[in-house]
């Protein structure tokens, strides 16, 4: 098959060397048939190479690319593998192939990026509304489980043996666990689809952190734990911001903490950040507070604090079993940053770890 003609109906060009970008001719299975110069140029490799290589080898998704190309009669985004190179493809449907031309469109990578990851915004936006109106279907049916189980656990089914009270102990426990995960599931994914402007009022915040400890005060009753809540002297003690969010947060993170601790110190401070520290952060025009959350018995690893706050990274690890962890506090940081402040852990073994909140006065 003489290539050349196929493409110029002529011998009269050097298609090698005439062509200013890459040339690919390939089979319907994406082996590689012809290339002009530019495309071992490209493709950082030798024509050579390129001849005995599939489409597939270089280009991310390529067959895919190819018949969307062919179809919508236009160019696409292509992405060199294993680099941030991308190309503008089109492709023609020939014979018993195709052939495609590469641009290079590295230069368009920021508006690239963007166009990926408004498109992946989008799709989570649309998962999480998915998922939210789903929460009924979800949460009823072990509601149900939950409660006919504490229900007969209680007796009121009969008296049943010991075996049985055990097996009734697993499923209420169980379901009970599903249960809160299904909870901050769905917590996380409201977060991320419905945050809302905050409702600013002013209150004092150490009123507010009270609250919160008092409605955990079972919890840690349970548990062989001291609690100490202060503010740095001659502070004022009201500020102005969402305090229905602001409870969220700090519930969220004792959640974290009491999930994981059975003893041990834990204090809230509340403190003025100085603007050095506060540049730090890169949050600067405004007043702001620094709330830290610290336990002396809440042991992280390095790796625990690379994902602290991103749930889809762990997933895609082999260490899952701190999730739900990382589901809470993804919720924590999305209600932060819509309050527009900052949060962070900070961990030091065999002392303290602190998860310090910032937000405006």
């Amino acid at each position: 098959m003489d290539i050349k003609k196929i493409l110029f109906r002529t011998n009269s060009i050097d298609v090698e060397k005439a062509l200013p970008d890459a040339v690919v001719f390939c089979n319907r299975d994406g082996k590689i048939l012809w290339v002009n110069d530019k495309a071992a140029e490209i493709f950082e490799t030798s024509k050579m190479h390129l001849l005995t290589s599939n489409i597939s080898d270089f280009i991310e998704n390529a067959l895919n690319l190819i018949t969307s190309s062919v179809i919508m009669n236009n160019q696409v985004i292509t992405k060199l593998s294993g680099s941030e190179t991308y190309f503008d493809m089109t492709s023609k449907e020939i014979e018993d192939g195709y052939v495609l031309d590469f641009r290079d469109s590295t230069s368009n990578a920021d508006e690239i990026a963007k166009l990926e990851e408004d498109d992946y915004k989008e799709i989570n936006r649309d998962k999480n509304n998915f998922l939210l109106k789903l929460s009924n279907e979800l949460k009823s049916p072990l509601q149900s489980i939950v409660g006919f189980s504490q229900a007969m656990a209680d007796g009121l089914g009969g008296s049943m043996s010991e075996q049985q009270e055990k097996y009734i102990r697993i499923i209420k426990k169980n379901s009970s666990d599903l249960m809160y995960f299904i909870t901050k599931l769905l917590e996380l994914a409201q977060t991320e689809s419905e945050l809302k402007n905050p409702e600013i009022k002013t209150f004092e915040i150490i009123n507010t952190i009270n609250s919160v400890v008092r409605f955990n005060e079972q919890l840690y009753k349970d548990k062989n734990l001291k609690w100490n809540v202060s503010i740095e002297e001659g502070m004022k003690n009201t500020i102005s911001s969402d305090e229905e969010i602001l409870k969220t947060i700090l519930q969220n993170i004792l959640e974290v903490i009491l999930k994981s601790v059975d003893m041990g110190d834990i204090s809230i401070s509340v403190s003025s950040p100085n603007e050095e520290f506060l540049a730090s952060k890169n949050l600067t025009g405004a007043d702001y507070i620094l709330i830290s959350v610290s336990s002396n018995s809440l042991l992280l690893s390095e790796n625990d604090l690379e994902s602290m706050f991103d749930p889809y990274l762990i997933v895609d690890t082999s260490n899952k079993k701190n999730v739900l962890r990382a589901m809470t506090l993804a919720c924590v940081k999305n209600l932060v940053q819509n309050l527009r402040g900052a949060v962070w852990v900070e961990s030091q073994i065999l002392k303290n770890t602190n998860f310090n909140i910032v937000i405006p006065r």
